[in-house]
C-alpha cells in the first residue's frame, strides 16, 4: 500500500480553542478513509485542512505537517493544492447554468482542457460520476431542474473535470433519501479505481458500506483506525463500540 497523504502532529485552533489534536493519520492511494464520530469532533475542520480551504478562515491557525505525495501542502499555492484535493460539501450547489456549461466551466477557466476536446471531458466526469445516462439527452438543460441527487452527482461531476488526484467528501448524503444515496455510494466506490477518497459522514451505516478503512474522531482526537470490517467488528476502543452501536453520540 502507498500513502497518498500522511498527517505529522496536526493540531488545528479556531482563537485559541483547540479543534484537532496531536493528529497523526495516513491515507492511502485508491481507497475510501471514512471519518466518523460525533458533532464537535474535528472531523470537518480536518477535511477542510486538507485543502487548505481553513486558511480563509482569520481565526483559524495550525501546527504540524500534511503531505501530499511527500510533498508539504503548506509549501504549495493553494489553488494548485485544490486542483489535485478537490472537495464535495454537504449541500449541492449548482451553477445556474446547463448541466454541460456546469462541468465545463472551471477546466475553461483554468485552461484544462481545450474546447476542442470538452465534450469528452463532458462525458467522462458524467460517466465516472454515474450521470450520464440519466442526462445525456438534455445537457442543454438547467442543472437547477435536477434533482437533489442528481445535483450531488453533477457536483461531483465538475470535481472529476479538474482532473484531481484527491477527493474530499463532507457529508455528501445528508441531504438525500435513500435511493439517492445509494447512487452517490456507488459512485464513489466505482471512483475509489482512480482517486484518493476521504469521507466524512455521521452515517455509521454509510461509512460501514463504501469505507476501506475507517477512523473514529472524538474531541479532535483520534481514537483508532482500521480495516472497515474490523473496526466495526471488533473494535480495540469502548468509546468506538459505543459510538458505533449508539449508546451516544
Amino acid at each position: 500500500m502507498v500513502d497518498k497523504i500522511k498527517v505529522n502532529n496536526l493540531c488545528c485552533f479556531y482563537g485559541g480553542k483547540e479543534v484537532i489534536s496531536s493528529l497523526n493519520i495516513n491515507v492511502v492511494k485508491n481507497e475510501i478513509l471514512s471519518i466518523i464520530g460525533p458533532s464537535n469532533s474535528g472531523k470537518t475542520s480536518f477535511l477542510r485542512t486538507l485543502n487548505r480551504m481553513n486558511d480563509m478562515n482569520v481565526n483559524f491557525s495550525r501546527k504540524g505537517n500534511i503531505f501530499l505525495d511527500d510533498e508539504n501542502i503548506f509549501d504549495m499555492n493553494p489553488e494548485n493544492l485544490r486542483k489535485r484535493v478537490g472537495m464535495l460539501f454537504a449541500m449541492p450547489i449548482p451553477l445556474p447554468m446547463s448541466i454541460y456549461d456546469n462541468i465545463s466551466y472551471a477546466p475553461k477557466r483554468l485552461g484544462i482542457a481545450s474546447n476542442r476536446n470538452m465534450d469528452e471531458v463532458v462525458e467522462k466526469s458524467l460517466r465516472d460520476s454515474s450521470l450520464w445516462d440519466e442526462v445525456k439527452d438534455r445537457l442543454n438543460s438547467s442543472a437547477i431542474k435536477l434533482s437533489g441527487g442528481q445535483q450531488q452527482r453533477l457536483c461531483i461531476a465538475r470535481i472529476l473535470a479538474i482532473e484531481p488526484e484527491v477527493i474530499l467528501f463532507d457529508e455528501p448524503c445528508s441531504g438525500l433519501d435513500p435511493i439517492s444515496t445509494a447512487k452517490v455510494e456507488e459512485a464513489m466506490l466505482k471512483l475509489k479505481e482512480k482517486y484518493t477518497i476521504v469521507l466524512v459522514t455521521n452515517n455509521v451505516k454509510q461509512a460501514s458500506r463504501v469505507g476501506t478503512r475507517t477512523a473514529f474522531f472524538l474531541m479532535g482526537e483520534l481514537v483508532e483506525i482500521d480495516n472497515t470490517a474490523k473496526l466495526f467488528v471488533s473494535p480495540r476502543d469502548k468509546r468506538t463500540g459505543d459510538y458505533i452501536t449508539g449508546r451516544f453520540g
